[in-house]
């Protein structure tokens, strides 16, 4: 994974830079694409994990494991799923 910097884009000004640009996005596009993958399987585990302990008894020794589990994942307003 290559660090990335908004500095290295700069206004396209020619066909070859343009095509630079597009080799680098294409380069890290299947990185992204799997990392992405990775993000949404994760979130979707933690809102049914969440579904879960909805229907457990509040105080339960179940319902804390599954709110220890899911606690401030599933919550926050930063998840878009």
């Amino acid at each position: 994974c290559s660090y990335f910097s908004i500095r290295k884009y700069t206004t396209i000004v020619s066909h070859e830079q343009r095509q630079h640009y597009k080799d680098d996005f294409n380069a890290e596009y299947g990185e992204y694409r799997n990392l992405h993958a990775q993000i949404e399987s994760t979130i979707k585990r933690f809102l049914q994990l969440d579904e879960q302990r909805k229907l457990l008894s509040p105080g339960s020794k179940e319902y804390e494991v599954k709110k220890d589990k899911t606690e401030g994942c599933v919550s926050s307003p930063s998840y878009p799923f």
